[in-house]
């Protein structure tokens, strides 16, 4: 069953409901409303009859003539009167029924009472009188009231049908023009495959619904599945590029390796060769694979991170890779500000973008001093990584951080060209802007501005 018919199917069951209890209840109270002005017309025929019977001799003629008219009037009713011990001493019907002394005392305390007996309905009346006291009953069956109960309930029950058969109609055009959005969607959706993921569906009118809401949501999971794609056909493409070069070296020193016996000597350098080139294409790999995880998915797990402790941890580690390298560590500009010092970041990434900026100042330095220094800036915190290397060219300021960009001015420094893209990547994530000033007359000076993580904090 589609969701139309069953929304038309559950609307017409709650139609139903509704017009159901309504007209139940309308029916139930008309019956009781008529069977009340029933009892109440018999009580002013008691009344009437009582005036006609017990008070001729108090009444002049003309009064007496208006109420004999009334008496008159009264049709196919039962009127009895009681005295006190409770005889009959009036019957005017021949119908075959009693009225026991409970009720005959019932209506003497009441002074009104009303009550039935099958389908027929009493009303009686106490009545004192100069010749005694009398109770006075008057019954009859509302034929005519049992009529209009029998015709209100078959209109009632016609227009429930009809209600019904009406509330359906409308309820299935109502769902149809309800649904046709959600059709043209689903039709969208349809014409999105895995060759036009960078497609989008088209949001309709301005109003905020579920519907907007849905088709919103949807977009967002395609752009996940675009950049998911993207970074596995991107890992695709550049482990292809890069990985061509390493592996043609090492199959070509096989080739000349296996192309006749050698020394052990002539073995052992080609092993050295062979682990170069394993090692190349290692750190190729891994950086991959990094950038294909930070492509698809930019939600990274930021907790509060001390900048000067990552930064200690990270010159330990390259000391360890380059045990020749002078590296220096300058804090002084964070004196009196020792709060900026905590940021939000993902401490493993940071220190893997950070590090890349410090190998390669390393690498491009020849030996010289690289200095890492903590200051401000405009009242944020600022890293700056200086070396006294070969320095940077103007025109190679803007393509230093495109994937597997290499320069020119010394080919025989090694790498892969991922490293600087990767730190972009990653600083990025964290809202970090970096910035290349030259350092005449010579080497590099890389800012890193980190965004002010407590004035955020005491806005919200």
């Amino acid at each position: 069953m589609t969701l139309r018919l069953k929304l038309a199917w559950n609307t017409t069951l709650i139609v139903a409901l509704i017009l159901g209890l309504t007209f139940l209840g309308t029916y139930i109270l008309f019956k009781q409303h008529n069977v009340r002005l029933f009892y109440e017309r018999l009580q002013a025929h008691a009344i009437t009859a009582a005036f006609f019977h017990l008070e001729k001799d108090e009444l002049n003629a003309q009064k007496y003539q208006l109420v004999e008219q009334k008496y008159l009037e009264i049709r196919n009713e039962s009127i009895r009167f009681y005295d006190k011990n409770n005889h009959a001493v009036f019957e005017h019907d021949t119908l075959n029924y009693s009225i026991n002394a409970e009720v005959l005392e019932q209506i003497r305390i009441n002074k009104v009472y009303y009550f039935s007996q099958q389908d027929r309905q009493f009303a009686g009346i106490f009545y004192r009188d100069n010749e005694g006291d009398f109770v006075v009953v008057v019954s009859a069956v509302d034929h005519d009231g049992q009529i209009q109960l029998d015709k209100l309930k078959l209109y009632l029950s016609l227009f429930f049908l009809f209600g019904l058969g009406l509330g359906f109609l409308l309820t299935q055009l109502l769902a149809k023009q309800t649904f046709s959005p959600f059709s043209k969607l689903i039709a969208s959706v349809n014409t999105i495959t895995a060759h036009n993921l960078h497609a989008r569906l088209e949001i309709h009118g301005r109003e905020k619904d579920e519907l907007t809401s849905l088709t919103q949501a949807f977009n967002l999971l395609l752009e996940r599945l675009e950049k998911g794609v993207n970074s596995q056909q991107n890992f695709l493409k550049h482990a292809s590029h890069e990985l061509k070069t390493p592996l043609a070296t090492m199959i070509s020193n096989l080739e000349v390796t296996l192309s006749r016996d050698r020394s052990n000597e002539e073995y052992r350098e080609r092993m050295e060769a062979l682990y170069t080139d394993a090692l190349h294409i290692n750190a190729i790999v891994e950086g991959l694979l990094l950038l294909s995880g930070l492509e698809a998915s930019q939600d990274i797990q930021l907790t509060p991170t001390r900048i000067d402790e990552l930064l200690w941890d990270l010159l330990e580690k390259t000391s360890i890779r380059y045990p020749s390298a002078i590296m220096e560590m300058n804090l002084d500009g964070m004196e009196e500000n020792p709060h900026l010092l905590e940021v939000l970041a993902n401490r493993d990434l940071l220190m893997i973008a950070i590090g890349n900026l410090v190998d390669n100042a390393l690498k491009f330095s020849a030996n010289q001093p690289v200095t890492l220094r903590l200051e401000l800036e405009l009242g944020m915190l600022r890293l700056a990584i200086q070396d006294q290397g070969i320095g940077i060219e103007v025109d190679e300021l803007l393509p230093i951080f495109d994937l597997f960009y290499r320069s020119t001015k010394d080919p025989s420094i090694p790498g892969h060209g991922i490293g600087l893209y990767l730190s972009k990547q990653i600083l990025d994530l964290h809202q970090i802007q970096i910035r290349i000033v030259p350092n005449h007359p010579k080497g590099t000076i890389f800012y890193l501005l980190f965004p002010d993580y407590h004035q955020k904090e005491r806005l919200f």
